[in-house]
């Protein structure tokens, strides 16, 4: 998914936000659904909140004073549940979009710089890190490696700075390094 998503990123950049938009939604409407941990319900003093008809999930969303939406999705028993949205400040840009189950992370989370370019994803099942994992810079990856129950597992790259020139490379296995790094 990483590289499909880097290499879209290369093409036209006119697009990007809207292939790059459609990309994130495909994988948060396909997450992982387990039941998750229950956590605390949120605090919607401040939020607009709104029934969704035919549905026991509202629609909730921040706005700070000069009515720009500073978060932004969808409850079920006062827990975050579905989609959320968190903006970056004075801005229109997402700083994050998440998937959650009963209040947890549960699916993917996308994390963004401020003009929009994505700076990390990773996965996460009952609000532990789960899946592949990638922090880019300026779209060329920074390091990606996998987590499997919160365990980082497997291969694990770290790229040159401004590259997609591979630095180190090194596989862990229960979350200990397991054999050398390769340095390149």
């Amino acid at each position: 998914m990483l590289l499909v998503l880097v290499s879209l990123l290369k093409f036209n950049h006119s697009d990007m936000r809207n292939l790059l938009l459609l990309i994130v939604l495909v994988n948060l409407m396909t997450a992982c659904q387990q039941k998750p941990a229950d956590a605390q319900a949120i605090d919607l003093q401040d939020f607009v909140v709104q029934d969704i008809p035919g549905s026991d999930m509202k629609r909730a969303t921040l706005m700070d004073v000069k009515g720009k939406i500073k978060e932004e999705g969808t409850i079920l028993n006062g827990r975050k549940h579905g989609l959320w949205t968190i903006y970056h400040k004075d801005r229109d840009i997402p700083a994050s979009i998440g998937s959650y189950v009963n209040g947890v992370p549960n699916g993917p989370l996308y994390e963004f710089a401020p003009y929009g370019q994505l700076e990390q994803m990773r996965g996460f099942t009952n609000n532990v890190p789960d899946g592949r994992f990638a922090k880019l810079k300026s779209i060329n990856k920074i390091e990606e490696g996998t987590y499997m129950n919160g365990i980082l597992e497997g291969n694990f790259k770290k790229y040159y700075d401004g590259t997609e020139i591979v630095q180190q490379e090194m596989n862990y296995k229960q979350n200990k390094l397991d054999g050398d790094i390769v340095y390149y």
